[in-house]
């Protein structure tokens, strides 16, 4: 059926991209539902894949609800009759704003006529290109389905659907057609409640967006807290405002909102942040809805002319005032720790501070430490080391680093910690434990290059020995320091020469000693063969021999023989010094069945093969994955892992501590965007 638009002459350039943004557009289709009633709306985005390449983030939109629809009766005076710039106290051309999103909207709804009794269905399609600027808006005809539905058993919906959406060559010259942050898909929910919290939170509209329920619960702690304050403009009229405060959850600011009744639906109007000095790190994120039935919309509309309206100056210090005087009741903890801790023998500004901002800082990282261990109000002397600890990470620009691990250690750790600061010095534990961590960060490189995939490409892997030489203490710590190459040319000559006439062997299947894991790019790579030298005394030797096996060699009765053979020649010939003994550590990626049978090891050491009688010559054998757990074992008691970042304390201070703003000395009342 071919229908036209009504219109008192008002041109098409008048209807569209009218809406502050694309997110302001949607919410006045959201109000045209909540107009029609509508207990449930849905909203189905179509967002683009981040792997999928688009010019658009969104490729649809459709929202829907349950409200009564329009019958087909009534599509000529409620939809296509466009009225005026306002009508009952909103805009009468708010399905116009689909346009604002996308050139094609599809309006589809079912209604019901009390008079004639039945339902029916209209689908009217518009097309922004059907509308030619500077045209009269009568003059663009459209193309609508409409039917009468049989018998009772429907449900009156009304459902917008936008394709279409604007690129960045119209965005560009018409930026109010812009997909803004809040449609984003990890912004929308959240977008939607801050707009709507009192219908969502009493449950008198839910919303579904791409079907998951927007649940009150997921952002309020507890009840909103509601006061109405009376309040005196300049000419001494009396007005009730209410203010809206809801405890949110996931953010740490404080959010005001000063709201308009626009056709029966309270409408955000202007958007600032509170924020004070004084406030405790604990009082969380806020959104107050501030409205009066009776203010005059001119203050909100002059909200920003502060200094040039005294109206609208007194309103807004109005607003400051009882903001103040709501989370100064919420603040008395934090107050009372402050004056506490101002009179403590180990706070460090007692004289005075280098700036305002530090001691503010401070202060407030102070109280999370206190709200965990309660070092303060239990007088616990861990305070000595903490505060300055505090104190100097501000300086420093380490926050992260040391503070989030104060605030992460449990209380059991705090006590061995104290515990352990009575036996030593805090810089032994500091000194003992970087080597700690140096020594599991070695360990984890040399797992990877033996046994992660990395293992098979790296070229490195050929070097191992080479690396392994500056990290002799994981074949045990009496080589932490051991000189790196023999003083004894003879001996090293000697012990070279027999390697090489006694382990040369190539492996083989028979012989179950081919390691088929091994990359190809590895399968190059020949035996390693290293040693070092521990220097007991004036009159006693140790001799650290290490052979590595290549990465497609496995562990067999061979190898096994072969390094018996070595150690025995090592204990037989005349040429090797009787003070001088040996370990002989054969190390690789794997072990045969027919290896692991052979090797019994003793209680203390399962690595151990073979010990001469003497004592002078010990064997042993282990896989890679063996002496890394070993060691990583021995290590992990002290071991601990830090995500260290070199950012500057104003930067760390403002990303991982929101609600600290150094540069704040009072209560301040921001305008913002919304």
């Amino acid at each position: 059926m071919e229908r036209t638009f009504t219109t008192n002459s008002r041109l098409v350039n008048d209807l569209f991209a009218n809406y502050i943004s694309t997110f302001a557009a949607l919410c006045e289709l959201i109000n045209n539902s909540i107009q029609a009633d509508a207990k449930n709306i849905w909203l189905d985005i179509d967002y683009t894949p981040e792997e999928e390449f688009c010019p658009l983030v969104i490729k649809k939109i459709v929202i829907k609800d349950d409200g009564h629809g329009v019958h087909i009766d009534d599509l000529g005076n409620k939809i296509l009759d466009i009225g005026t710039n306002n009508k009952d106290g909103g805009k009468g051309i708010g399905r116009f704003a689909a346009f604002q999103l996308g050139k094609s909207v599809e309006i589809e709804t079912v209604g019901f006529s009390q008079g004639r009794n039945n339902f029916s269905k209209a689908v009217i399609p518009l097309k922004f290109d059907s509308f030619g600027k500077n045209i009269n808006v009568s003059e663009v005809k459209i193309e609508t389905q409409e039917d009468i539905l049989e018998g009772m058993n429907h449900s009156t919906y009304y459902k917008v659907t936008i394709d279409g959406l604007y690129d960045s060559d119209v965005t560009e010259r018409e930026p109010k057609k812009k997909i803004i942050d809040k449609m984003l898909q990890c912004n929308i929910a959240d977008a939607i409640f801050e707009r709507y919290p009192l219908k969502i939170f009493n449950r008198n509209l839910f919303f579904f967006i791409n079907k998951k329920k927007i649940d009150p619960k997921d952002y309020v702690i507890n009840s909103p807290i509601i006061k109405t304050i009376p309040y005196s403009d300049k000419k001494g009229n009396q007005h009730k405002i209410q203010f809206q405060f809801f405890n949110i959850k996931g953010i740490e600011k404080r959010k005001v909102f000063l709201t308009t009744n626009n056709a029966g639906i309270q409408t955000i109007a202007s958007g600032f942040e509170y924020d004070a000095e004084w406030l405790s790190p604990k009082i969380g994120g806020w959104f107050i809805y501030v409205s009066s039935e009776t203010l005059s919309t001119d203050i909100y509309r002059n909200i920003a002319l502060d200094e040039m309206d005294e109206e609208v100056k007194s309103f807004k210090s109005f607003i400051k005032e009882q903001l103040t005087a709501f989370f100064r009741e919420k603040n008395i903890e934090f107050d009372n720790f402050i004056d506490k801790l101002k009179k403590d023998d180990y706070y460090p500004y007692k004289e005075k501070s280098s700036s305002r901002s530090k001691t503010v800082l401070f202060d407030k990282l102070a109280f999370l430490v206190e709200d965990k261990y309660n070092l303060l109000n239990e007088q616990n002397r861990l305070r000595e080391i903490v505060y300055p600890l505090i104190d100097r990470t501000i300086s420093n620009g380490e926050l992260d680093k040391i503070l989030k691990s104060i605030l992460k250690l449990n209380k059991k750790t705090i006590e061995q910690f104290n515990d352990l600061l009575d036996r030593t010095e805090l810089e032994d534990v500091i000194a003992f434990s970087d080597k700690v961590a140096l020594k599991m960060e070695e360990l984890e490189f040399i797992e990877k290059l033996t046994y992660s995939e990395i293992s098979k490409h790296l070229k490195e892997r050929k070097e191992l020995h080479k690396f392994l030489e500056k990290m002799l203490w994981i074949f045990g710590e009496e080589f932490n320091d051991a000189t790196k190459l023999l003083s004894d040319k003879g001996l090293e000559k000697n012990l070279t020469e027999l390697r090489d006439d006694i382990m040369r062997y190539k492996p083989s299947k028979k012989d179950d000693n081919i390691n088929k894991n091994a990359g190809k790019s590895t399968k190059s790579i020949t035996d390693l063969f290293m040693y070092s030298e521990k220097i007991i005394d004036c009159n006693k030797r140790e001799v650290l021999v290490v052979e590595l096996k290549a990465p497609k060699v496995k562990v067999s009765p061979v190898e096994l023989a072969q390094a018996m053979r070595y150690a025995r020649e090592i204990e037989q010939s005349g040429q090797t010094p009787q003070y001088v003994n040996f370990k002989i550590i054969l190390v690789s990626s794997d072990i045969s069945e027919s290896g692991k049978y052979e090797i019994k090891g003793e209680e203390n050491n399962p690595f151990l093969y073979f010990r001469s009688k003497s004592g002078r010559v010990e064997v042993w054998v282990m896989k890679w994955s063996d002496l890394i757990e070993r060691q990583k074992r021995r290590l992990k008691y002290l071991s601990n892992s830090l995500e260290i970042k070199d950012v500057d304390v104003q930067e760390k201070a403002a990303k991982d501590f929101e609600e600290i703003n150094l540069q704040r000395t009072t209560s301040t009342l921001r305008l913002v965007n919304v």
